[in-house]
């Protein structure tokens, strides 16, 4: 059997906040990952790996989009919102106690187009802490 080729490594540098990196030195830790790298290159890959999920819906699709956000990009998420009304039909929005995020659940229904549209614009904002589609 041939073997694949390796994918050449590539070394790139990134900004983090301190409590990001922290929180990647305690799970490579727990987790027992050699490096930060290895951790990072598998976390890639998962979010790799849904977003061609997402890109793959085709159809009429009904479902729940799930956010959890920082409160200071409430009204961005708002507007996107109201952009896509033809596809969000109901929404429920709580504030966390005791800090900044709140989270949002929107019900869909529509054309994969619209509401990957509406998922790729709320989980790129700046802000969005998690974005995640459940099928109904």
């Amino acid at each position: 059997m041939a073997s694949r080729p390796r994918d050449r490594t590539r070394i790139v540098s990134l900004s983090l906040p301190d409590s990001i990196l922290g929180n990647i030195d305690r799970a490579a830790k727990e987790i027992g990952y050699t490096s930060r790298s290895e951790l990072v290159r598998d976390a890639v890959r998962a979010f790799l790996r849904e977003k061609a999920e997402v890109a793959k819906l085709e159809g009429h699709i009904d479902g729940i989009m799930l956010l959890v956000y920082r409160h200071d990009s409430a009204a961005q998420v708002s507007e996107v919102r109201h952009r896509h009304m033809g596809v969000f039909k109901s929404f429920m929005h709580a504030d966390f106690d005791g800090g900044d995020d709140c989270c949002e659940v929107l019900m869909f229904c529509g054309e994969a187009k619209g509401v990957r549209s509406a998922y790729n614009q709320l989980s790129s904002l700046v802000g969005v802490k998690e974005a995640r589609i459940f099928l109904a």
